[in-house]
């Protein structure tokens, strides 16, 4: 059996393949952490295509670990760029930076350890990256929750948005089900127009000159795209209203 591949070129070409990820997403990643995560795994099919090539001289138990491996390093990538296009400025470079280094750094480990001994680290290592692949999100999900409860405040305190609606969307569990928010499709705008605003409230307030400028712009945006859904949501019990007490009558 021949080893895997040693760590400094894994290391050498996880920095190459997240360095030219980075400069393909850096712009378009999604700040939000659910669209995130679904990039993610588009992203993860090719990654994990060359762990099992670099490895495609190795047992099954040895390419499956590092194929486990090489998805928890994706997966980190994935996470901490979420987390850099929510910053603005020097802040989102250096977030990039961060992000790009943590995850080549992870994949290098994991390789590093399944080479030192395959036959008793594979086992270790697949579940190891298993649980680093899910744990890879909590920090983004935490700075979501955060973010989307402090900038959303400041909507339901200048009467733009419900309280209601501010607490639910600050939980995925409850956003993607909450039946006030309508339809599928205007449950999907409304929540994603939400969450974005938040991103523009951050990274408003990190900017000055015509920067913050720009940034109120989308600010605005976001908010005409929320009044339109409140407005549709508002309608439609006004019509339904006269309806229910109707047929309560006959």
């Amino acid at each position: 059996m021949s080893p895997p591949p040693p760590a400094a070129d894994v290391l050498a070409g996880g920095l190459l393949g997240f360095g030219m990820g980075a400069a393909l997403v850096f712009r378009t990643w999604p700040p939000i952490a659910f669209e995130a995560a679904r990039r993610t795994l588009v992203l993860a099919v090719p990654a994990g295509a060359a762990a099992v090539f670099l490895l495609r001289s190795q047992p099954a138990g040895v390419i499956v670990a590092g194929l486990m491996a090489s998805l928890a390093a994706v997966s980190l990538f994935g996470a901490e760029g979420s987390r850099a296009n929510t910053e603005a400025g020097w802040r989102r470079g250096a977030s990039w930076a961060g992000a790009v280094a943590l995850a080549s750094a992870l994949a290098a480990l994991l390789f590093r350890w399944l080479g030192e001994s395959p036959s008793r680290n594979v086992r270790v290592v697949a579940a190891v990256s298993a649980v680093l692949a899910l744990l890879a999100w909590g920090p983004a999900m935490a700075a979501e929750w955060t973010r989307v409860r402090r900038e959303l405040r400041e909507e339901v305190r200048l009467g733009l948005m419900p309280a209601e609606d501010a607490a639910v969307l600050a939980l995925p569990w409850r956003r993607v089900r909450e039946p006030r928010f309508g339809r599928p499709d205007e449950r999907r705008e409304y929540v994603r127009s939400a969450l974005l605003l938040a991103v523009a409230h951050r990274q408003q307030r990190s900017r000055d000159g015509e920067a913050a400028r720009l940034r109120q712009l989308e600010v605005l945006a976001f908010r005409t795209r929320l009044r339109r859904t409140l407005e549709a949501r508002a309608s439609r019990a006004e019509t339904r209203g006269p309806d229910l007490d109707g047929d309560a009558g006959i």
